[in-house]
């Protein structure tokens, strides 16, 4: 049962983070009822919340549906962090290589032990993986988490917490952590990474590391295709290419912000 006494300072803004979290995900309008019950929320204090955060431009309401959503507010942020973060810079390098070759490309930071898409231009080809912004995935399963890893100081601690067999996504996903570290070996040694379908069945990626000037990585700029059009020629061709396009932001991306909470 929620606390009868008002929320302190901290409490209201994390309660207040966490409806701008939730209406992020659901990617659509939520009534304040719905609200409540997905934040374990009194349904007065669900509604004190969207009100002083529409006050703010944060949320906006739509007196239609009598639900709230995402304001115009946060689009300035999120415009602003791009910024700060050389994001808008970096949406070019992408769009060259989406030109280049027709296939879906994503910056990605690395968050604890996922990996998050940042940015994305997707192929326009009939035939792609759907994936949008936002989309996190483990470490361990993916080109960008594999290749963050192998230029990350505390990859040794990341492998010892793994448990002994790797919970599988794929029936393709890497099965243990001696097997992982073992690739990030070979990613040091060629310069990017492979995902051979242990994320998603039927999709092969290449990714090379965003470095800082230290050498480490907290992002990776990733090429995503379908099987069907990446035999291991092509896995040469656009692994070189990754690596060329992840130097070329590293120029700009202060990857030293983009630090694992």
């Amino acid at each position: 049962m929620e606390h009868a006494k008002p929320p302190t300072g901290t409490q209201a803004i994390g309660r207040a983070l966490a409806v701008l979290k939730l209406l992020a995900a659901q990617a659509g309008e939520l009534g304040t009822s719905r609200i409540a019950e997905h934040l374990g929320l009194s349904s007065g204090t669900a509604h004190r919340i969207v009100r002083a955060l529409v006050a703010e431009g944060l949320v906006a309401h739509n007196p239609r549906t009598d639900a709230y959503y995402l304001g115009t507010g946060t689009i300035l942020l999120g415009q602003a962090a791009q910024r700060g973060f050389g994001l808008d810079k970096a949406l070019p390098v992408l769009e060259q290589i989406n030109a280049e070759t027709q296939e879906s490309v994503n910056l990605v930071v690395r968050e604890g032990g996922e990996s998050v898409v940042m940015l994305r231009v997707q192929s326009t080809l009939p035939l792609r993986f759907e994936q949008h912004p936002g989309a996190r995935f483990p470490l361990y399963t993916t080109a960008s988490g594999k290749a963050i890893l192998a230029y990350s100081p505390d990859a040794e601690t990341y492998l010892a917490g793994l448990p002994e067999r790797l919970p599988k996504i794929t029936n393709r996903t890497l099965s243990s952590p001696a097997k992982l570290a073992a690739q990030l070996e070979e990613i040091r040694e060629r310069g990017y990474s492979i995902d051979e379908e242990e994320n998603v069945a039927g999709v092969r990626c290449v990714g090379a590391p965003i470095l800082d000037a230290d050498r480490c990585a907290q992002a990776a700029l990733v090429i995503q295709v379908p099987a069907v059009r990446m035999p291991a020629r092509r896995v040469r061709e656009l692994g070189a290419r990754t690596v060329t396009a992840a130097k070329e932001i590293a120029q700009f991306v202060p990857v030293d912000r983009m630090m694992s909470r």
